[in-house]
Order: structure tokens, then sequence, then C-alpha cells
């Protein structure tokens, strides 16, 4: 199906040349979430959990994982708001 058709073998082209510049940009993304990861840590690290708040025991910023999976969550949207309030 490749083999016949041109625009998909052109999108294809286009996919392997942009990968350098896409994975750069990941890159970026990734270093950016761990400097924040590591302020969060530093700032809100010591903050009171609550069972109905946004910071819980499953999203704080106590640890290094679980601060950068807060962060991917709030980078996405999902309860960024909330988030906010609660730090």
């Amino acid at each position: 199906m490749i083999k016949s058709s041109k625009t998909i073998q052109a999108l294809l082209k286009t996919l392997y040349l942009a990968l350098n510049n896409i994975a750069n940009v990941g890159l970026l993304f990734l270093l950016i979430l761990f400097t924040f990861t590591v302020a969060g840590m530093d700032l809100f690290g010591e903050l009171e959990s609550g069972e109905d708040g946004f910071i819980n025991k499953d999203a704080n910023f106590r640890t290094f994982y679980v601060g950068i999976m807060v962060l991917g969550r709030a980078a996405t949207g999902e309860s960024w708001n909330g988030i906010m309030h609660d730090c």
C-alpha cells in the first residue's frame, strides 16, 4: 500500500526528515518538566495533602516521580486550576 501511494510516501518522508526536530522539542519539554518538578519539590514538597483536594496522596510534590506526573497532568489541562489553587 505504501509503495503504490505517492502521498503516503511523501508524508512518511516528511516525518522522517522532521524526526530530529521532533526529538529536540521533546527533550526541551522534558528539560522544562524536570526543572519545574525540582522547583515544585522545593516549594510545595511539604504541603499537607487532603483526601478531598487536588493535592492528595496520589498527586503531590513529595517525590520526583509523582511530581513529574502531576506536572504532566497539569500540562495536558487535567485539573490544573485545582492543583494551582491547592498549591
